[in-house]
Order: C-alpha cells, then sequence, then structure tokens
C-alpha cells in the first residue's frame, strides 16, 4: 500500500534527531543545578584562602620583628601559637578546594563526555539529511513536487513541508555548532581547573612544610618557657597589678558618667502635681570590687534609658570596623588557661591585637571622649563613650584627645606603644555595656 512520503519524513524529522536532545538538556539541567551550588562554595573558600593568606602574613611580619631574647620568648610563643592555629585553618580550606576542585573536574568530564557523544549523534543524523536533500534536489524539482499534487491543498502542505524540511536542517546546523562552542569552553574549563588542583596542591604541600618548621619552634620556646617559669610569675603578677589599675580607672570613668546621666534624667523631669511624695529613688549601684569578674558576651539589656546613640551603636553589633589597619588578637576574651604556667588562669576583660609599631589606632564609632588617662603598665588609655556603650583603647604611647571632645568614626585617636623589652606591639581593646564587659570580638567585623 502507498503512504504519503511527506508523511515519513515528517515522522523521520519529529522522531530523528529531537529524540537525543531532551535527554542532553535533561542531563544539563541535573549537573548545572549543583554546579551553581558548587561555585558559591567554591568562592567562599577562595576568600576565606585569601584572608588567611594576607593575616599569616601580617603574623610572619610581625613575628620577625619580635626581638628573640629571653624576655620576648612569651610573645613569641604565643603569636606563633596563633600563627599554627591560622596554618591549620589554612591546610583545612585548600584541601576542601582542592575536593572542590576534583568534583568539579569530574562533573565537567561528564559534560564533555556528554557533549561529544551528542556531537558525533548530531553529525551522524546531519549527513543523512543533506544526503536526502542532495538526492531530492538530484532526482527530483521541488517545484515539480509541489505541481504533482492531487489538489490544491496536499500541495499547499507540500509546499509546508519542504519549508519545515529546510528550518530543520538549518536547526540542526545551528545546534550542532553551538554544542562544539559549548564543548570547546567545557574543555577549555576542564583544563583550568586541574592546573588550579595542581597549584592548590603544590600550595598545600609549602603549608604543611611551614607548619611543620613552626610546630618545632614553637617546641623550643616551651622548652625553653618550661625552664623560666619564676620569670614567667613575676611577669603575670607585674600584669594582673597593671590589669586592675585600668579596671579600676575604666569603671571609675564609666560610674561617674552614669552618675552624670542619672542626674541629668532627675533634672529634666517635671514637677509632679499636689499629691503623696514620691518614693525615693535608689542610688545607682557602686561598682564591684577590683578583680571581680563580670565578664559576659550577650549580657547587654539596658539598665539605663537607652538613647539614640546607643541603638545606632547597638545596630552596628558585628560591623564594627576594626580599631587598627591590620593584626591579629594574640589574646582572646574572657577566663582562658594561661599559655604556658599549669594551673594558671588569666582574664582578659577585652582582646589584645598584635599589630605593627606605632600603627594608627582608629575610633570604631563615633562618640565622646570618657576619659583620658596615663596607667603604668598600659601607657595611655582613651575611653569613648557612645550612649550606654563604651569601647576602651589601652597601650598608646600617644593621644591628643581630652576628656568632652566629640569623636569621627574612623578617625584617629592615637597611636600604638611597643613593648621596650620585647618588641611587641599590642592594642588592648575593651567594650563596655554600662557596667558589663562584652566580648569585642563579637562586634567588631570577621
Amino acid at each position: 500500500m502507498f503512504r504519503n512520503p511527506t508523511v515519513l519524513t515528517s515522522q523521520r524529522i519529529t522522531n530523528g534527531p529531537n529524540r537525543r536532545i531532551w535527554p542532553v538538556l535533561a542531563l544539563l539541567g541535573l549537573i548545572v543545578l549543583p554546579a551553581l551550588c558548587a561555585a558559591q562554595n567554591k568562592r567562599e573558600l577562595e576568600e576565606r584562602r585569601k584572608k588567611l593568606i594576607r593575616d599569616i602574613e601580617v603574623t610572619d611580619n610581625l613575628l620577625r620583628k619580635t626581638t628573640k631574647t629571653k624576655a620576648a620568648t612569651l610573645d613569641r610563643y604565643v603569636a606563633l601559637q596563633r600563627q599554627i592555629e591560622r596554618r591549620e585553618y589554612l591546610i583545612q580550606t585548600l584541601t576542601e578546594e582542592i575536593e572542590e576542585s576534583e568534583q568539579a573536574i569530574a562533573r565537567t568530564a561528564m559534560v564533555v563526555g556528554s557533549l561529544s557523544r551528542d556531537i558525533r549523534a548530531m553529525q551522524a543524523d546531519y549527513s543523512k539529511i543533506v544526503r536526502n536533500a542532495y538526492r531530492r534536489k538530484m532526482m527530483n524539482n521541488p517545484l515539480l513536487y509541489v505541481l504533482a499534487a492531487d489538489n490544491l491543498n496536499q500541495a499547499f502542505r507540500r509546499w509546508l513541508f519542504l519549508r519545515k524540511y529546510d528550518r530543520f536542517r538549518k536547526t540542526q546546523a545551528e545546534a550542532i555548532l553551538a554544542t562544539q562552542q559549548t564543548l570547546s569552553k567545557k574543555i577549555r574549563a576542564l583544563e583550568l581547573t586541574r592546573q588550579k588542583k595542581e597549584a592548590l596542591l603544590i600550595a598545600l604541600q609549602g603549608q604543611k612544610t611551614a607548619l611543620g618548621a613552626e610546630m618545632k619552634d614553637k617546641e623550643e620556646l616551651l622548652t625553653s618557657l618550661k625552664k623560666d617559669e619564676g620569670r614567667l610569675r613575676e611577669d603575670l603578677q607585674k600584669k594582673q597589678a597593671a590589669h586592675e589599675a585600668l579596671n579600676r580607672a575604666i569603671e571609675q570613668v564609666i560610674q561617674a558618667e552614669i552618675q552624670k546621666k542619672v542626674q541629668e534624667s532627675r533634672r529634666a523631669k517635671p514637677a509632679s502635681p499636689a499629691g503623696p511624695p514620691p518614693r525615693a529613688e535608689a542610688p545607682p549601684a557602686a561598682p564591684p570590687a577590683a578583680g571581680a569578674d563580670k565578664t559576659t558576651e550577650d549580657n547587654d539589656t539596658p539598665s539605663l534609658a537607652e538613647d539614640g546613640a546607643s541603638l545606632a551603636f547597638r545596630q552596628h553589633r558585628g560591623r564594627l570596623p576594626w580599631p587598627v589597619d591590620k593584626g591579629f588578637i594574640s589574646r582572646g576574651f574572657g577566663r582562658q588557661k594561661h599559655p604556658t604556667l599549669r594551673n594558671i588562669e588569666i582574664t582578659n576583660n577585652g582582646v589584645d591585637i598584635r599589630t605593627d609599631e606605632s600603627a594608627q589606632v582608629h575610633a570604631v564609632f563615633e562618640g565622646k571622649v570618657a576619659g583620658v588617662q596615663f596607667i603604668p603598665g598600659h601607657d595611655y588609655t582613651v575611653i569613648l563613650q557612645h550612649g550606654n556603650y563604651y569601647t576602651v583603647y589601652s597601650n598608646l604611647s600617644e593621644t591628643k584627645l581630652a576628656k568632652g571632645e566629640r569623636v569621627n568614626a574612623s578617625q584617629i585617636i592615637g597611636r600604638v606603644s611597643a613593648n621596650s623589652i620585647t618588641g611587641a606591639s599590642e592594642l588592648h581593646f575593651e567594650l563596655w555595656h554600662e557596667k558589663n564587659r562584652l566580648n569585642p570580638a563579637s562586634w567588631i567585623r570577621k
């Protein structure tokens, strides 16, 4: 039985190469979604790696500047301990990046293989189409094919079929070209990823070598420190005495400001109408004894009315700039074990930031100078008031501020002093909410 050639050819057009496109599109869809998530993770790992490398370079520079004297051994040990922690974290980050690169290589290789198979199939189908079209042009005149129709309706359908056939050939040619271009891009991306993986492996090996040298140096310093515990205990007592003097000075300044606010609020209160006399207000609580532990990380519930300055400062939690341009936290906040002395705990009311000698110190937020004092062991100390919040900058070699001055955010308030014996330059930075000490690390930018 004779079947219409138009129908036969249309079926080949509909059921031919197009059937191969949909599985490829589905495969690409399954690959693209994980790839997008992987790209975001890749960016995060790269940013983390770059930041760690910058921090390590800063610490290396500061370690080189620290004198290798007996008195500086503890400072070198603390800095080296922080450096080792960062180095280990960097090695972990590099390992994660290498794993991510391996997964990216596997995904890209799968796409390359799929695209290569698809191109071969599309080229084979296109070759059949070209051969059929060639035979049709050589053996049959398209115009005669249309005119040989039994009626006008059939002639119109044949003309539409020829147009559709030509469009299909062009579409297939364009699809092959686009797939070839995508394949070329994927092959280049695959090669770049492999090169990056090799570079990461080299960097990982270099970091492991550096870590091994630092661990050896750390053990040597620890052995030296254990032989010198007597001097370390004497130094610790001097530092604790200076710390208590600083703590008393800060508490006195804050207590004076709180008392001043209470008096101002009383004067601003309107006179009450005739009636029973108002209840007497309890006086502000006296500051705790020196050395009392009242450090806290989250207890900033106001006991005084929160003004606009307090609210503005609190809204910048986690976004405050560092008080110095570069450096690292050498000692964290709160109670912690002494780095080398057994059964000894020390309390840090803020954080100590190791930085360059004579580094500029900036105000982390706008405010008013609540106090400026010189305290032996901490040199100049500047206390800035931000509503009910206070920031403390200690170990300054100089400052030109005076009590009552207004200070803008990022304004230079002084320079970090250097220890004449060890050569280390550390800024002691504290954050208070009324009479509660807060952890500055949770308020400044990471």
